[in-house]
C-alpha cells in the first residue's frame, strides 16, 4: 500500500491537519461528521485523538473499536462544506 498519508494531527474542534507524501498539507473539519452514524465514535475527544495515517487511510482505534476512512472520502467531504 502506497503511504499517501505521511502523517495526520488531531486538534481541538474535531479538526484533523494532513500531511501527504508530495508535500501538501490540508485542514479537515470533522465536526460536522461526528454527528452521523457513522462517525459516531470520534465525538469522543479521546477517541478522535487516536487517528493515524495508514497507506490512504486515517484510522481512529482504541483496542474495541475501529473507524477507518479514506483520504479520498476526507478531501470529498471537504468540498462539500
Amino acid at each position: 500500500m502506497e503511504q499517501v498519508i505521511v502523517k495526520v494531527t488531531p486538534l481541538p474542534g474535531f479538526l484533523l491537519t494532513l500531511q501527504f507524501q508530495n508535500g501538501s498539507i490540508a485542514v479537515v473539519n470533522m465536526e460536522k461528521r461526528v454527528n452521523t452514524l457513522r462517525f459516531s465514535r470520534l465525538v469522543d475527544p479521546a477517541f478522535f485523538a487516536t487517528a493515524k495515517a495508514s497507506g490512504d487511510h486515517i484510522i481512529w482505534s482504541d483496542g474495541k473499536h475501529e473507524v477507518k476512512v479514506t483520504c479520498d472520502e476526507l478531501l470529498d467531504a471537504m468540498m462539500m462544506d
